[in-house]
């Protein structure tokens, strides 16, 4: 039996950058012969109440601190997935899940298992916002205010070339023209770029003509 990994969530409910960084993770783990479950990704308020209710007005223990009317759960904001860890009889095996944590901070993903409380060891997310919602929610108030951050559209003209890299801007993916919408993985705050994701193809575009 070919071994692969079990992706369970709707991953257009991520956010971008996330999704782009999940996709990293699964082929890395593949090379280290570790293949994944993800388990949970974005949650709606009533499904996060449902999960903050057990061990508390459900049977069953405490998993979350978080209350879907508080917004405060990463998973709300689709900037966190779960895991667990195929062909295991311990799905949550601990020695297994460090290993993927040490490859998912590599690529920049912040780990449930380095938090105080709840200790999360499935859990991995975006850690541009902390390691909580409190950012978010300060700043787009709701989930929804914040998912509109994830596309723009081109405004200039003549479109925008997608690049490869931004040091040196020698090679592009192609075109993109006035009016397309993109996915915006994340607006560099100290250089001219966006990286963004169109058709499939991940690179660097001017962030002063996108809207």
């Amino acid at each position: 039996m070919k071994k692969e990994h079990d992706v369970r969530i709707d991953r257009t409910k991520l956010h971008p950058w996330l999704d782009y960084k999940l996709t990293v993770l699964l082929k890395k783990c593949a090379k280290k012969k570790i293949y994944l479950i993800i388990t949970e990704g974005f949650r709606t308020k009533k499904y996060q109440d449902q999960l903050y209710a057990k061990g508390r007005t459900k049977p069953g223990k405490v998993v979350t601190n978080a209350k879907g009317s508080t917004y405060s759960s990463q998973h709300m904001w689709g900037i966190a997935f779960d895991i667990a860890i195929q062909y295991k009889k311990d799905l949550y095996d601990i020695n297994t899940i460090k290993k993927v944590a040490k490859i998912a901070k590599g690529i920049g993903l912040g780990w449930g298992g380095d938090w105080k409380s709840i200790v999360d060891t499935p859990h991995f997310y975006l850690p541009k916002w902390g390691s909580t919602a409190t950012e978010l929610k300060r700043t787009y108030k709701t989930p929804e205010m914040f998912k509109k951050s994830w596309t723009k559209r081109v405004v200039r003209d003549k479109g925008l070339l997608l690049w490869k890299a931004t040091s040196k801007l020698t090679g592009s993916y192609l075109r993109i023209p006035k009016g397309a919408k993109v996915e915006v993985l994340f607006v560099s705050s100290k250089s001219w770029y966006a990286k963004v994701r169109y058709k499939g193809k991940v690179g660097h575009v001017n962030k002063k003509f996108i809207e």
